[in-house]
């Protein structure tokens, strides 16, 4: 009986420890409360087809600026987008402290046309 009482109480703290706080992975925060400059994307997965020369740039971005892409923010479409009121997808952003220092919507031509402000932003 007591075994079975310890087990009772024993499996739901294993299990329950070992979950991620899933709940609210989805729901964004300030990202920029403890970062200097952080990149968040907004994606529209119904339409990720437009998105590809965005992710062309993330790639570079990754190669240049791995700890800033590490804490990138990735908001789909059906998520609460209005943080930063972003009516465009795709959309990029660098905000430092709540203030935007780089926004990129929509159709772009080529990636060079995300990374040269996305760049500049991340270095100043």
């Amino acid at each position: 009986m007591k075994r079975s009482i310890l087990i009772i109480f024993i499996i739901p703290v294993v299990v329950l420890s070992s979950c991620k706080n899933i709940i609210h992975s989805d729901v964004p925060t300030d990202f920029t409360l403890n970062r200097d400059k952080q990149i968040v994307f907004f994606s529209d997965d119904k339409n990720i087809d437009r998105e590809a020369i965005y992710y062309d740039a993330l790639l570079v971005i990754k190669e240049d600026f791995p700890e800033e892409f590490e804490n990138m923010r990735v908001i789909s479409e059906n998520m609460d987008k209005h943080l930063y009121e972003v009516d465009t997808y795709p959309s990029l952003l660098v905000v430092s402290k709540k203030e935007i220092l780089v926004q990129i919507e929509g159709t772009v031509l080529s990636k060079e046309e995300i990374l040269e402000p996305v760049s500049n932003a991340l270095l100043e």
